[in-house]
């Protein structure tokens, strides 16, 4: 496969997490913007409120967004998601770009299809609380039925909540041979957008609690935020 170095095409993934049922308007809204990629994953949150810890709910139900566009456009697109899906206000979404290393060379062109020399425009930074290198995003693949652990252990150091979707774990014999131990089919990812200052903590909380060494299996890793709506 022909692959792309991103340091040069600035390739980032952007990420938004809503409320179930509202993906197909972060899709509408995507397309609108001429954004052909797209993937939606059904998940469930698990930032705790004081209503849901009230009623005793810990969860609720979220749809996931992902699409891939050039880096001159990522802010355009996401500020407009922010403000049609009201992401500003507390509990409504949030919406992230991850910056991509590389791509294979058809995604590529996919991806900028129909760009033209003299559209590009100049970009204007975020807001200070958006600005590149002040979140990243802590992914933990975990045994199913492991989430709990590992939300407990990251709010103890600072994180707020985080998105769970379901997978399955496809691990080879010789890999399982070389943790030790016995990789369980049924998966849960989560990820969580964290202050860049706590990651370390929140990461160290995760491998402590939820690791390799324990029942849950857990690993975990970061990836950098190039820029977030929604956070407070």
């Amino acid at each position: 496969m022909a692959e792309i170095k991103c340091a040069a095409c600035a390739i980032h993934a952007v990420v938004a997490v809503v409320d179930s049922g509202k993906c197909e308007k972060v899709v509408r809204l995507c397309q609108e913007e001429g954004v052909l990629a797209h993937l939606v994953s059904v998940c469930h949150g698990t930032a705790r409120t004081e209503m849901l810890d009230l009623l005793g709910l810990g969860e609720t139900k979220k749809e996931t967004v992902f699409c891939l566009i050039t880096a001159d456009r990522v802010r355009g697109l996401m500020e407009r998601l922010a403000d049609r899906m009201q992401m500003r206000y507390p509990g409504k979404g949030i919406v992230f770009s991850v910056p991509l290393t590389s791509i294979g060379s058809k995604a590529y062109h996919m991806v900028t299809c129909g760009r033209q020399a003299g559209q590009e425009k100049e970009v204007q930074p975020m807001k200070e609380q958006e600005e590149k290198g002040k979140f990243e995003v802590v992914v933990t693949v975990i045994n199913h039925g492991y989430t709990n652990l590992v939300m407990d252990a990251a709010r103890q150091v600072g994180a707020r909540g985080g998105t769970v979707l379901n997978a399955r774990g496809i691990a080879r014999e010789e890999v399982e041979q070389f943790l030790g131990i016995s990789v369980q089919a049924e998966k849960e990812v989560v990820f969580m957008v964290v202050d860049s200052a706590t990651r370390r903590a929140v990461m160290q909380a995760i491998s402590e609690t939820a690791g390799l060494k324990t029942p849950g299996r857990g690993i975990v890793f970061s990836l950098p935020v190039s820029q977030a709506i929604g956070l407070s």
